[in-house]
């Protein structure tokens, strides 16, 4: 399912209210000028890559696709979603082959029946992302979420579609324009939702931040009232949010 229609049928189905079309994020708005991914701080026990789509850069990697995923990606109607695919699984394949001393094409990446991206045989937990032309990914043996956002302008009502009551006034209160506080608490959000293996299933409005843009962390509580501790990262182009599962 496009991202897109994802957070359409989320968003109107746990909200129960209707959605404005206007928050729908646009697969094909494109950055003209050159692509600055926002930095992150990353655990020494996570991996993170990212990879920016291009014709001639992806031309030479096109051959780390297996055949299963060379299929899949033909049978995508939409450009815009087979290049954001193609980024996707070259950034996550060429980082694990690193760490596990395999052929990129050897990579045993397998969708579990939950939908997550695992790698079999491994105890690593997957999490991949992009927007537009970019992706990023993140492995751990901790669970781990990340979500990448264009930042583009929105009505700034949006944000009360996603926030929780009790966060409202902090999320106000933080100095960022309106459309970076609205994509800064959409990819924190989700990042936690990945992360503890709900997705989009669930609300954003149950998840619950407490944002500190001085340390670009975030205190967030998911539905289960579980704490998970979120780096952040915001260019003027996109926002960025790596969730981690706290240390036993």
């Amino acid at each position: 399912m496009r991202f897109v229609d994802c957070v359409c049928r989320t968003l109107r189905t746990a909200l129960l209210e209707p959605l404005p079309w206007s928050f729908i994020p646009d697969p094909a708005h494109a950055v003209d000028s050159p692509i600055r991914i926002p930095s992150l701080h990353i655990p020494e026990d996570v991996h993170y890559g990212s990879f920016v789509f291009s014709r001639e850069s992806t031309r030479n990697w096109m051959q780390i696709l297996t055949e299963e995923e060379l299929d899949r990606r033909e049978g995508m109607r939409n450009e815009q979603r087979r290049r954001s695919f193609t980024a996707g699984r070259i950034a996550l394949r060429t980082m694990l082959a690193e760490h596990l001393g395999l052929a990129p094409v050897d990579v045993p990446l397998i969708i579990e029946s939950s939908g997550r991206l695992a790698c079999q045989g491994s105890d690593l937990h997957l999490s991949l992302a992009h927007s537009g032309d970019v992706a990023v990914a993140a492995f751990s043996t901790r669970n781990v979420g990340i979500d990448l956002e264009q930042i583009r302008p929105k009505p700034a009502t949006l944000l009360d579609y996603i926030l929780a009551d009790e966060e409202r006034d902090h999320v106000h209160n933080l100095d960022l324009d309106a459309d970076r506080t609205l994509f800064l608490c959409w990819t924190v959000k989700e990042a936690v939702l990945k992360a503890n293996g709900t997705g989009l299933r669930r609300s954003p409005r149950l998840v619950r931040t407490s944002i500190d843009t001085a340390s670009s962390h975030a205190e967030v509580r998911d539905p289960s009232d579980e704490t998970w501790d979120v780096h952040f990262g915001l260019s003027d182009q996109f926002a960025a949010a790596l969730a981690v599962e706290r240390p036993a």
